[in-house]
């Protein structure tokens, strides 16, 4: 089933930032256009390659501020990393959305906000404060995802804290997003967990731009199934 998209795509073009966009390794060849294809897609590569920063313009762009709210400039966040937004143009279905940005460095700001979640493991309810980073992460996503309303989430590494059984329960709040109809997720991240949705989009970011993969072409899952599949192998070669 075909599923109307909120944000149907963006575009960055290098000429219209300064030092910091011209430093990214994505826009090395120039301007970079990404039509968005599913209401789940993940943006993956190595560290410094640019997801965080990407994501955070499109935040900006968007008007989601970090940790929700009713627009970006309710936040005071000043940092030099928003600045990119400036090489950013986004696309809409319609109007501009609601949203949640839940970027990885600002995680504990924002669930200082939320207040009292149900925990998504045992539904009860607590602070978000008081529950550690991979419970909070599932508790407010949980909570925005059973209040049934279409949102825009920009999610920064959400698998930040989670053991890997927690991973898989995020995996499958993430398919019940994508199933919802109304919702969209653009999620950038590390784990080969999450981003073996079969539904999914995958995005690989890199000093070549970016562009569309299937999983098996994704490093981070290739190189992990093939350490899985026989890790001893795996480690004498890494370690010798």
């Amino acid at each position: 089933m075909k599923r109307a998209l909120l944000l149907r795509g963006f575009r960055v073009d290098p000429a219209r930032g300064g030092d910091r966009i011209e430093r990214l390794p994505f826009l090395r060849h120039g301007p970079v256009s990404v039509q968005l294809h599913a209401p789940l897609t993940f943006i993956i590569g190595e560290n410094g390659s640019g997801k965080t920063t990407l994501l955070e313009a499109i935040a900006a762009r968007c008007a989601i501020r970090p940790g929700g709210g009713r627009s970006y400039a309710e936040t005071d966040d000043e940092r030099e990393a928003t600045a990119i937004s400036d090489a950013v143009d986004v696309t809409f279905a319609g109007r501009r959305p609601k949203g949640l940005f839940l970027r990885a460095d600002r995680f504990a700001e924002t669930m200082a906000r939320a207040g009292r979640l149900p925990m998504a493991t045992t539904g009860e309810w607590r602070l978000a404060d008081e529950q550690s980073r991979g419970e909070g992460v599932l508790s407010l996503l949980t909570a925005r995802v059973d209040a049934s309303e279409g949102l825009l989430y920009l999610l920064d590494e959400p698998e930040t804290g989670l053991s890997p059984q927690r991973q898989m329960a995020l995996l499958c709040l993430l398919h019940d997003l994508h199933q919802d109809g109304r919702s969209q997720a653009l999620v950038a991240t590390h784990s080969p967990i999450l981003i073996s949705h079969p539904e999914a989009d995958r995005l690989w970011i890199d000093e070549d731009g970016i562009t569309r993969r299937v999983l098996a072409d994704i490093p981070h899952w290739r190189e992990m199934n093939r350490f899985m599949r026989d890790p001893d192998t795996a480690l004498h070669r890494l370690l010798d």
